[in-house]
């Protein structure tokens, strides 16, 4: 079976690597040319669970894990060389497509169409994982996905609530502030929450829902362009003159819907909003 890392040499050219050692390689198991692997690997590297039986690194896998490359910056436009585990990477037929995580949707219309040769999405962008990916199999940060399927529908709702002002840590976590839920409607709110959402809550899909969703306008930082004074404006409008208590006061929900409503959580990204305490009067 040809590895996912020679995969993506071929697709992307065949760049020369360096090296001219036969042997196997640690890495990916398979014949080749390369460096002998003791002279290329560094103190840093923690990785030594995955490694096959072998004597070298072949080009194809020194590729994989390049720290400067310049080929990669041309692909992504930058005037610098650019590290790969810093970009998602696929192959679809036989072209290579890195992605920023400015590239979130191109990213799920590949996962959608299913015409991927290699899909490696990296959430962190701080860890090598091309070598991880196996064939067939979405490669999400350190852990793979057999089957996207329900992927399209679950991020339909994550993004309608997303889009409806809810941060991605209440939906990850299922901790609503409760002043957003008053705000969207209960039944909306629970709809959304119930038909897919609660089902798949802690799962790998659910996790790649959630890194995959997108607000309207949103760039790459996450940032939708609002101001900070219309973001102000925002948060009084939802909340009237108690948006700027650090405790917010509000009349109870009906007894029956208490216990599906659990307290504020926040957001995990330093540019969400952080929703704050709330109590119920029927609790105080």
């Amino acid at each position: 079976m040809e590895s996912m890392t020679r995969i993506l040499w071929a697709a992307a050219g065949r760049p020369p690597g360096m090296g001219n050692v036969v042997g196997v390689c640690r890495v990916c198991g398979q014949h080749g040319t390369g460096l002998p692997f003791r002279d290329w690997v560094r103190a840093t590297f923690t990785d030594w669970d995955k490694l096959q039986a072998g004597d070298i690194i072949c080009q194809p896998c020194q590729f994989a894990f390049c720290e400067a490359s310049e080929l990669l910056a041309q692909r992504v436009g930058k005037d610098k060389p650019q590290r790969m585990r810093n970009y998602s990477h696929f192959v679809v037929g036989d072209e290579w497509i890195p992605l920023s995580k400015g590239n979130k949707a191109q990213m799920r219309d590949i996962l959608l169409s299913g015409d991927w040769r290699v899909a490696v999405v990296a959430e962190s962008g701080q860890k090598h994982i091309i070598f991880r990916a196996v064939p067939g199999q979405v490669q999400f940060e350190e852990q793979r996905l057999a089957s996207l399927h329900g992927l399209e529908p679950l991020l339909a709702d994550v993004e309608a609530l997303y889009n409806a002002g809810f941060s991605k840590g209440e939906i990850e976590s299922g901790h609503y502030a409760q002043y957003r839920i008053v705000k969207f409607g209960y039944s909306e709110w629970a709809d959304l929450e119930n038909r897919m959402i609660s089902q798949w809550r802690g799962s790998l899909l659910f996790s790649l829902a959630i890194f995959l969703a997108q607000r309207k306008g949103e760039d790459e930082n996450g940032n939708t362009g609002t101001s900070e004074r219309t973001t102000q404006e925002m948060r009084l409008a939802a909340g009237g003159d108690m948006a700027e208590r650090s405790i917010r006061v509000q009349e109870p929900l009906p007894p029956r819907n208490m216990a599906a409503i659990p307290g504020g959580s926040g957001e995990r990204g330093a540019n969400h909003e952080q929703p704050e305490c709330v109590r119920q009067l029927a609790l105080l």
